[in-house]
């Protein structure tokens, strides 16, 4: 979905934007915040990002609607000086979207606008469609990476395309999918044994999608997970109640 080669109107018009905190699972304070995307309804209800999600049915179209998104975000993250007190912000980053001949371009040109270094700026790589040019996606990857941008590989499960391949990338982090953090079954908690010895030796941050009990909190501590995202912390704020979050939580901003 475009408008004259840019990103529909009328669905930009609608997105709102959400902040949730990833904290540190052995003190519980934010590291960093994801972006979420809400979209509005006529009525002036929100839904999740469907909507979003169904017009990057391509790289061309990821990459204008995610370079829209950042646009904004990082325009009110600098506003209410979030990351001149040390707090990186995260990016969705549609694998495919790596694949765009223009993208660090264009991402380095945003973040220059914007006043930020590249360390407050992360991206987490999710697979919305299909990718097989892993060679490709391991150079995007290493530029990224080198230029100063934190990178996770997201929505992690046991059947991930590409898994072990897209493992061994230079990236920061692995983000555990909800579905496996909350799964009661033997096979969830092997995998995600799996998963943090493989990530502790590559230098890696485990995060948990989806914490909700202390039950699930303590779990995914004695698995040695770094970092956890979810209700039982925070749910998805607008920047306002961001920084109010933040200076409950003595976050020092």
């Amino acid at each position: 979905m475009s408008y004259q080669g840019q990103p529909d109107p009328a669905l930009l018009a609608s997105v709102r934007i959400f902040y949730q905190p990833i904290v540190r699972l052995y003190d519980a304070r934010a590291d960093y915040v994801e972006v979420l995307i809400r979209t509005a309804s006529a009525d002036g209800s929100l839904t999740g990002p469907t909507r979003l999600l169904n017009a990057m049915d391509g790289a061309e179209h990821s990459i204008r609607l995610t370079m829209a998104i950042m646009r904004r975000a990082l325009a009110e993250y600098r506003a209410y000086g979030f990351a001149a007190h040390g707090l990186s912000i995260a990016f969705n980053l549609p694998l495919d979207a790596l694949l765009h001949p223009e993208l660090v371009l264009q991402i380095e040109a945003l973040r220059a606008g914007s006043g930020l270094e590249p360390k407050h700026i992360r991206f987490e790589l999710t697979e919305e469609q299909p990718v097989h040019d892993l060679a490709a996606v391991h150079a995007v990857i290493t530029a990224l990476r080198e230029a100063g941008y934190g990178l996770a590989l997201d929505d992690i499960t046991p059947d991930m395309p590409h898994l072990a391949a897209l493992m061994q990338m230079p990236i920061r982090a692995i983000k555990l999918d909800r579905s496996v953090v909350t799964s009661s079954t033997p096979g969830a908690h092997d995998f995600i044994r799996d998963m943090v010895s493989t990530a502790l030796i590559q230098g890696q941050d485990i995060i948990a999608e989806g914490i909700e009990t202390p039950a699930q909190h303590e779990m995914m501590q004695a698995n040695n997970v770094t970092h956890g995202q979810g209700f039982l912390f925070s749910h998805p704020l607008p920047a306002a109640l961001l920084r109010d979050y933040l200076a409950v939580s003595r976050i020092p901003i």
